[in-house]
């Protein structure tokens, strides 16, 4: 699961992977090869944001930009790796700041509005929690009617998944009840 850097260096071999090149290496691979390798990387590069050993490696070599830019994507398989790279750093207080902003945190929006993708619903779901539960943003931000009305869509709609289910009902719960919604501001 999450490791040490002294824990890092036991298991690594002698010649070793320098972690920080080899996410430089996955984000520059991206912008310059096909469709399937593009999934590879994003997928790879999602998996990195796992642990927070990497977090420091994925902001210095810009992947949360590139997590955030799979967000637009017209492939589902990249905006999944897209949102789960982000869902998996949004810890980081930094990254936490950095969605909240009302432009990031618009993108996310938007694709839990319009996306079918259980896995992916259930990324934007996670990621609007932790923003929440840790105070990132101001909630009006976040709480719009219309992010507020497909939660709970979602959660009258995906009973039978369970880790959908339970995450759309801590979401009612812990904040939609609580507190007031605002208006989406006019465009």
């Amino acid at each position: 699961m999450f490791s040490s850097h002294q824990s890092l260096k036991r298991k690594t071999p002698c010649p070793g992977i320098n972690r920080e090149e080899f996410i430089e290496h996955l984000v520059e691979e991206y912008y310059t090869t096909t469709n399937v390798a593009q999934e590879q990387v994003t997928a790879n590069l999602a998996n990195f944001a796992y642990d927070p050993i990497n977090w420091e490696y994925l902001k210095k070599k810009e992947a949360v930009q590139l997590f955030l830019e799979l967000l637009r994507s017209n492939n589902d398989r990249l905006k999944l790796h897209g949102i789960a790279g982000l869902c998996n750093i949004s810890l980081d207080h930094e990254i936490s700041l950095h969605l909240s902003n009302s432009v990031n945190f618009k993108i996310i929006q938007e694709l839990l509005l319009n996306s079918q993708n259980t896995e992916i619903l259930l990324n934007c779901c996670t990621i609007i929690y932790q923003l929440l539960n840790n105070q990132q943003g101001e909630r009006g931000d976040i709480l719009y009617r219309d992010t507020v009305k497909r939660i709970q869509h979602i959660n009258s709609q995906y009973k039978n998944n369970k880790r959908l289910a339970n995450i759309s009902e801590l979401l009612l719960l812990d904040f939609c009840r609580r507190y007031e919604f605002t208006e989406e501001p006019a465009k």
